[in-house]
């Protein structure tokens, strides 16, 4: 019987220990329901989203003609952001396009070649606002299709082709959305006002004994359309 007796306390002490323990570590051990609380964002804190590093456009303007006219022009357009962080982006770009330009009846193949600086502003997001300034310089050059009368005399010429410096600037706003991860396609509106120099012919000056080929710049402001894919 005092066997018995002193088996049942030593079951007695244990359990009472044993529930005395776990009242002690439970609380030690988070819910988890508090785990995933701690784990999630806290509120107001939005995810990080891509921001433009590369994009290719397809854009259409116009430059100036020597007679004060529109040039239609098309091009293809890289913008390269070496810098592009929340809210800023700093980068490079290169741009080539073609059109056709006239001039008293004849008319002229056209391509061009810039490179430039692009400073902006953005804001991340799926549909990504932003707003860019631009300077860029380059050459452009033409060959006549046919023959062209030089004005104030009876000499024409044909099949010339000839190259110039040319410079632009401008601004545009758009927005680009992100379709798949970091792909985005973007769209943009701006102005751009590009000055190029020309060679003419100035038949006063030739009357007088002088060379009669004088040169000017042609400066034209034109609005533009780009729309482009990008990472």
């Amino acid at each position: 019987m005092k066997s018995l007796l002193a088996v049942s306390a030593l079951l007695a002490v244990w359990s009472i220990t044993r529930t005395s323990h776990a009242q002690i570590v439970e609380p030690l051990l988070p819910a988890p329901e508090a785990v995933a609380e701690r784990s999630a964002p806290l509120p107001g804190r939005a995810a990080e989203h891509p921001t433009p590093r590369l994009k290719l456009s397809y854009e259409r303007l116009s430059a100036g003609n020597v007679d004060g006219t529109g040039m239609p022009l098309e091009a293809l357009h890289l913008d390269m952001y070496a810098w592009s962080w929340q809210w800023l982006r700093l980068g490079v770009d290169a741009e080539a396009g073609r059109g056709h330009a006239t001039l008293s009846g004849a008319s002229a193949s056209v391509k061009y070649g810039l490179l430039g600086v692009d400073a902006g502003v953005q804001i991340p997001g799926r549909v990504t606002p932003f707003f860019e300034g631009r300077l860029a310089a380059g050459v452009l050059g033409g060959t006549l299709d046919g023959a062209l009368t030089i004005p104030g005399t009876t000499a024409t010429v044909s099949g010339v082709s000839a190259a110039t410096w040319m410079y632009a600037r401008g601004l545009d706003a758009g927005v680009e959305l992100y379709a798949l991860g970091p792909t985005y396609v973007s769209l943009g509106l701006g102005w751009i006002r590009t000055t190029w120099g020309s060679a003419s012919y100035d038949a006063m000056v030739a009357s007088r004994g002088g060379a009669g080929l004088t040169f000017k710049d042609v400066t034209h402001d034109s609005f533009f359309f780009k729309i482009g894919v990008g990472i």
